[in-house]
C-alpha cells in the first residue's frame, strides 16, 4: 500500500531517518520543520499519513492537528510526545489523532504504529467508497422485476431488514443476484451507516479463512509480522456477508458457529475476548441441507444459519423481468434493441442467471459498430446452452460428434475471439494500434491473433 507521509519534527536528525524509513517501506515521504512548513506542504498535497511531534519551534503541535482534522479529515495523524507530556497526546486523540509514541522510541515501534494507521484509513476509505456507490444502488427497488416472485421477494425483504435478525441465509442459483439481495437486506435496515463487508469463502485458502475472519496478533504464526483486524471486527455495526458459505472449510464452520453463539471471538493468537454487533448474511447457490447429509456441513450450523432463509428465483422461471432488467442495464447508453434481440433474450433459459445477461449485454456493447444497434449476431448466444432464438431452431452447445467437450469448447473460443479481433479491428478502421487500445489488449498479442486467425486488410 503505496501513501503520502509527512514527516514534522524539527530534529533534523529524526526527520531524515524517518524519511528515508518510508522511502524504503515504499511510500513517498516529504518533511517539515516547522508548523509553517507544514501547512504550506499540506496545501500543495494531500498526504494519506502525518508524523507529527508536539512541540515545535513556532507553536504546538495540537494546533498543526486542528489543522489536518478540520481541512483533511481523511488524514491519519501519529503524533510524537516526549516523556512526562503524555496528557498533551491524550488530548491530540481527542482532537482526532490515531495514536502517539513516545522519545525516545524504536523506529520498528513507529513503523507499526504508522502502518496500523494507514490500513485503518484505507479501510475507511474503502468502507466509504461501497457506502456511497452502494446506497446510490440501493436506496431504489432491489433489482429492477416485475414478476410476482420477485415482489414477494422484496416484501420479505422489507420485512425482515428493519427486524434485530442477526443471521439471514440467502439462497439461490450462481448468479441470481444475492449479494443484491444482501445489500438490500443492508440498506433497508439500521445498520445502513455501519460498514458491509463480504468476504467469499471459496475464494480464500482454508489456512487462512481463520484468519481473515477473526484477525490475528503479531507472531500468531509464521507470516503474522503485524496485528490484522478481522472482517467480522471490521463489519462491527453492520454487515458481513459471506458468500458462498458451502465452500466453508470443516475447522471454520465450527468456529463461525461457536461465534455465532455469542457474538464474540478471539483473534488467531490472543487470548483476550471480544464482543462485535454485527449481522451475519450467509449465502449459497448449494443445498445445505444435502451437505449435511453428506457430512460435508455442520448441522447444527445449517440449523442456525436457516432460521430465516429468502430464496431467489432463477432468471428462466421470471422471464417478465428480463426486459426491465435489458433496460436496467442500457441505462444512459444510446443503445436500440430491436424486437428481435428482445425476442432472443425471452426465448433463452439463461444457466447463468442475471449476472449472464449482464455479461451477454455488454460482450454485444463491445462489438457494437456506430449504428449502435444491439443486434442479436452481436450477443454469441448461439452458441450458448438453453432456449430457443427467435423464429425457432433450439439454442444448444454444437454437435461434438467424436472430438470430446473439450475440443468444442476450444472451437467455440476461437470462433469467439475470431470475431471479437475482427469487430475490433473494424470499428479502428483497421488500425492495430488502435484497435489494440480499445480492446486493452497487448499490440504484440493483438497482431499474434490477427495472424493465427488469417484476418487480413489491416493497416498499421
Amino acid at each position: 500500500m503505496k501513501a503520502r507521509v509527512l514527516v514534522v519534527d524539527d530534529e533534523r536528525l529524526i526527520r531524515g531517518s524517518l524519511e528515508r524509513a518510508f522511502e524504503s517501506a515504499g511510500h513517498q515521504a516529504e518533511a517539515a520543520d516547522s508548523i509553517a512548513a507544514a501547512g504550506a506542504a499540506l496545501g500543495r498535497t494531500r498526504f494519506d499519513l502525518v508524523i507529527a511531534d508536539l512541540k515545535l519551534p513556532d507553536g504546538s503541535g495540537l494546533d498543526l492537528v486542528r489543522r489536518i482534522v478540520a481541512e483533511s479529515p481523511e488524514t491519519k495523524i501519529v503524533v510524537i510526545t516526549a516523556h512526562g507530556t503524555v496528557d498533551v497526546a491524550v488530548e491530540a486523540m481527542k482532537l482526532g489523532a490515531f495514536d502517539f509514541v513516545n522519545k525516545p522510541f524504536e523506529l520498528d515501534e513507529l513503523l507499526t504504529t504508522a502502518n496500523n494507521a494507514l490500513r485503518a484509513g484505507a479501510l475507511e476509505r474503502r468502507v466509504a467508497y461501497h457506502d456511497g456507490r452502494d446506497r446510490s444502488r440501493f436506496d431504489a427497488d432491489m433489482i429492477p422485476g416485475r414478476s410476482p416472485r420477485m415482489a414477494a421477494l422484496e416484501r420479505e425483504v422489507a420485512m425482515v431488514a428493519p427486524q434485530p435478525v442477526p443471521v439471514i441465509l440467502v439462497v439461490g442459483e450462481t448468479g441470481s443476484g444475492k449479494a443484491l439481495v444482501a445489500r438490500r437486506l443492508h440498506y433497508a435496515s439500521a445498520r445502513a451507516g455501519g460498514p458491509f463487508v463480504e468476504l467469499n469463502a471459496a475464494a480464500i485458502p482454508e489456512t487462512l479463512v481463520e484468519s481473515e475472519l477473526f484477525g490475528h496478533e503479531r507472531g500468531a504464526f509464521s507470516d503474522a509480522r503485524e496485528r490484522k483486524l478481522g472482517l467480522v471486527e471490521a463489519a462491527d455495526g453492520g454487515t458481513l456477508f459471506l458468500d458462498e458459505i458451502g465452500d466453508l472449510p470443516a475447522p471454520a464452520q465450527a468456529k463461525l458457529l461457536t461465534f455465532l453463539e455469542s457474538f464474540s471471538f478471539r483473534r488467531v493468537g490472543a487470548t483476550a475476548m471480544r464482543t462485535v454487533d454485527v449481522r451475519l448474511v450467509a449465502a449459497t447457490n448449494r443445498d445445505l441441507s444435502v451437505l449435511v447429509k453428506d457430512g460435508r456441513f455442520r448441522a447444527d450450523l445449517f440449523y442456525r444459519l436457516s432460521a430465516i432463509t429468502l430464496a431467489l428465483p432463477p432468471l428462466r422461471e421470471r422471464k417478465e423481468d428480463i426486459a426491465p432488467l435489458v433496460q436496467h442495464f442500457l441505462a444512459g447508453k444510446d443503445v436500440e434493441v430491436p424486437p428481435e434481440t428482445m425476442g432472443l433474450f425471452t426465448e433463452y433459459d439463461w444457466p447463468g442467471n442475471v449476472r449472464e445477461l449482464k455479461n451477454v449485454i455488454d460482450r454485444g456493447l463491445s462489438l457494437m459498430g456506430q449504428n449502435r444497434v444491439l443486434l442479436p449476431s452481436l450477443l454469441g448466444l448461439e452458441a450458448m446452452p438453453g432456449g430457443a432464438p427467435a423464429g425457432g431452431g433450439n439454442l444448444q452447445w454444437p454437435s461434438v460428434g467424436n472430438e470430446g467437450f473439450r475440443e468444442a469448447k476450444e472451437r467455440l473460443i476461437a470462433s469467439w475471439e475470431r470475431d471479437y479481433v475482427t469487430q475490433l479491428l473494424r470499428r479502428a478502421g483497421g488500425n492495430v494500434s488502435k484497435a489494440a487500445r480499445e480492446g486493452g489488449l497487448d499490440r504484440v498479442y493483438l497482431h499474434r491473433l490477427i495472424k493465427k486467425y488469417g484476418i487480413a486488410n489491416v493497416d498499421e
